[in-house]
């Protein structure tokens, strides 16, 4: 599926088709029942594996800092784990009642 092809207000999370640094991304949006799409990107079989579904795409994602993992939500385009597990938290409301 590509990010282009669905709901303009659907998130849209993409990642290598592991766990890895999204897992706690994909954690606290089923926590908090926040629907989105995933898109995956595949690596091939080892020991050598291939970036190349990833680098075919990335450039025409529109992010200004390409990197996996991505986030969309609407025309918002962000990267950086902690920063989407952070807006993910305050779009869900789950993040603290005071800033710190």
């Amino acid at each position: 599926m590509s990010a282009s092809n669905t709901d303009k207000n659907q998130l849209v999370l993409g990642y290598w088709s592991i766990r890895g640094l999204v897992e706690p991304t994909r954690l606290a949006l089923h926590y908090s029942n926040t629907p989105y799409t995933e898109k995956f990107y595949e690596q091939g079989e080892g020991p050598e594996f291939s970036r190349e579904e990833w680098l075919s795409e990335k450039q025409n994602l529109g992010l200004d800092f390409p990197n996996l993992p991505y986030l969309f939500d609407g025309d918002l385009k962000m990267t950086q784990s902690k920063a989407i597990l952070y807006y993910i938290g305050r779009k869900a409301n789950l993040m603290g009642k005071t800033p710190t």
